[in-house]
């Protein structure tokens, strides 16, 4: 099976479990998840050379010990030798990753699906006995699907058609094929009539006092707390819009500390971080859910890890930040942000989940796939939660966070910022 086939499929199954799914299983709670998004910016940072070994020995058989493909020297490795010849010579199946997944998947999707898939499983390397084999899979092999979409029923010689695209025979695959669910028409509101008198704005200005009512002068508004620093930034104290500025000003410096040598090093050391934490049973589902809850503060904690975040600091530093102070500011900044311009489908996605709407969806899922679901919504309510204030204060400075933060698109270093 070719390399695109194989994603067409897995993407397939994806859709169709993440919504026909029936195995069923005691559900946790949404909330259980909610404490994994705290990050700990003071935290000890472990034996990272005795981590690293584990690391290695759990995650591959056999370390490279090259970081870039052009410079993996030019002879081979005798550890790789070794480690190919041992395979080699084995007779001992080594379970596909994904394997268990895929079993799954297929064991919920409807029965009627399987003549469009089976054949492609039968003559795919690689696939196991237990898949091939499952009821229902088995009497698929060689045969062609007895249910054709009507786009594609007049094609002359159609049974000669590669199993690999049987997808395609498939009716539900084709939107013109499901009918569109009515909706009751929408009748505009009939606003009442408002009679505004001529130049009612013009007039209205003429009469306001050039410094506003109440004695204010533009001196003293001038002075309010919005337009000074916070002294001792922490992750609730409040953003004012001299903090946003300040952290704007701080991204010329934080673009020329990406270098190619700085983004290994980071994303080396989030792979030992991610693993550290599900050793010690701090890691979630998809655990780079965190990195979009918290992006700044990751950064951060990870650049510790690497032993690089006095140099970053050197990078901040003029503008009075420390580390942790500019990574709570700069997540403080981004959530308000987010929030400032969600959408209404977000917000209609996040109520419904917080009334226990998609629960009768997501509970009868596997652990894994169910716990899967409720990291994710978890994660989205977490990504736009933030104080009233701040949202306030990213309103006033919507415009310069835009311009500042556009040239970097979703990513600030590896960091993901998109809304």
């Amino acid at each position: 099976m070719s390399e695109i086939m194989k994603q067409k499929l897995q993407i397939f199954l994806i859709i169709v479990f993440s919504f026909l799914s029936a195995s069923w299983a005691k559900a946790s709670e949404p909330s259980d998840f909610a404490k994994y998004f705290e990050v700990d910016l003071d935290a000890p940072i472990p034996d990272l050379q005795a981590l690293e070994h584990e690391f290695e020995k759990a995650t591959d058989v056999y370390n490279p010990r090259y970081l870039l493909s052009w410079d993996m020297g030019t002879s081979f490795d005798p550890i790789w030798v070794a480690t190919i010849t041992k395979f080699g010579l084995s007779e001992t199946r080594i379970k596909a990753a994904g394997e268990d997944s895929l079993y799954d998947m297929i064991k919920a999707m409807p029965s009627e699906y399987y003549p469009y898939i089976g054949p492609q499983l039968h003559i795919s390397q690689g696939i196991s006995e237990k898949i091939v084999n499952m009821p229902g899979i088995k009497e698929t092999k060689h045969q062609f699907p007895s249910r054709i979409a009507p786009q594609l029923a007049d094609i002359e010689d159609l049974q000669f058609l590669s199993p690999q695209l049987y997808l395609l025979l498939m009716p539900e695959v084709w939107p013109s094929n499901i009918k569109p669910t009515d909706a009751p028409r929408r009748r505009p509101a009939q606003l009442p009539r408002v009679y505004t008198p001529q130049n009612v704005f013009q007039n209205a200005f003429a009469n306001v006092p050039e410094n506003g009512f109440g004695g204010r002068s533009r001196t003293e508004q001038g002075l309010s707390a919005d337009n000074l620093r916070t002294l001792h930034i922490t992750k609730t104290s409040p953003l004012t819009s001299a903090d946003v500025l300040a952290f704007l000003d701080t991204l010329d410096g934080v673009e020329s500390f990406g270098t190619l040598s700085n983004l290994v090093k980071i994303s080396h050391a989030g792979a030992l971080l991610d693993f550290w934490e599900q050793l010690n049973g701090k890691a979630i589902p998809l655990n780079g859910l965190k990195d979009a809850v918290n992006p700044c503060q990751r950064l951060v904690l990870k650049m510790k890890w690497a032993g690089i975040h006095n140099q970053f600091a050197q990078k901040v530093g003029a503008q009075g930040f420390d580390v942790d102070e500019w990574a709570y500011t700069c997540d403080k900044t981004i959530k308000a942000f987010r929030v400032a311009r969600i959408s209404s489908a977000t917000l209609i996605l996040i109520k419904n989940y917080k009334k226990g709407v998609y629960r009768q969806w997501i509970d009868p899922l596997k652990p894994f796939y169910r716990d899967n679901q409720y990291a994710s919504m978890q994660a989205v309510i977490e990504m736009n939660k933030a104080p009233k204030q701040d949202v306030l204060t990213a309103l006033k400075n919507e415009r310069a966070i835009l311009e500042k933060l556009r040239p970097f698109g979703n990513t600030l270093l590896t960091a993901p910022i998109a809304q």
